[in-house]
């Protein structure tokens, strides 16, 4: 339905906050007396998260308002700690959306998600690690020259995922864009490990469609070649 749906979109969106609230509240009463309250159905923490994706996703900055008074965030900050690969894996998503949806409610923020998302740019968690550099992608486009305080510490994280024998394609696939974004607005940080990765990066952008995500890779990697051509000698 897309932007059809707003009429109908804040029951369903407090709906969602209600049910991982409520998740999370009883996830810390089973841990503190374990023998009184049984541990949640996860299934609905991750089908609410997975639910405001969706609204993020279609309603785009129309869920602004909706963002901006409630306390999804703080939420949204537990929910990527939690133990279960899958609530992970959705709360990832949801990061991402939002931040494409209404990065200024997300910025203040930027401190808690990024450690959040590279400790969780693990290949062994395919779907998680997937979600985790492409919401750290999101972020970058969107942070520019800001995310340079990070570079150092993520771009290795980046390049062993890069240099997988027998990667995942999507997660490759995400992972060359979101390298390429890291050097349009942060070339003379990444530029110098250009030869760790331009081989494989370039394997995997070619399989992606021409498109915006594609393009910006690609722009980012020509900035990053121009400051250092012998990375792409061999």
């Amino acid at each position: 339905m897309g932007i059809a749906f707003l009429p109908y979109c804040e029951p369903v969106y407090t709906r969602c906050i209600t049910l991982i609230t409520q998740s999370l509240r009883q996830s810390v009463e089973a841990q503190q007396r374990p023998n009184e309250v049984e541990m949640p159905d996860k299934d609905y923490l991750i089908v609410a998260l997975d639910l405001l994706s969706g609204l993020a996703e279609s309603l785009g900055a129309h869920i602004e308002p909706l963002v901006g008074r409630n306390e999804v965030l703080q939420l949204l900050s537990l929910c990527a700690v939690d133990p279960t690969p899958e609530v992970r894996q959705s709360s990832f998503a949801l990061l991402g959306d939002l931040t494409k949806a209404c990065w200024h409610h997300i910025k203040p923020y930027t401190q808690t998600f990024i450690p959040i998302l590279a400790m969780n740019f693990d290949p062994s968690h395919i779907s998680v690690c997937n979600n985790a550099i492409w919401a750290f992608g999101e972020m970058s486009l969107k942070m520019g020259a800001e995310m340079r305080q990070y570079v150092l510490s993520i771009l290795p994280h980046l390049i062993r995922v890069m240099n997988q024998k027998d990667g995942q394609r999507t997660l490759l696939e995400n992972t060359a864009i979101t390298i390429g974004r890291l050097g349009t607005y942060c070339a003379e940080e990444v530029a110098p490990h250009l030869v760790t990765f331009i081989r494989p990066a370039c394997f995997s952008l070619r399989n992606i469609r021409d498109n915006a995500e594609k393009e910006s890779a690609f722009r980012g990697i020509c900035y990053m070649i121009n400051l250092n051509p012998s990375g792409v000698v061999n």
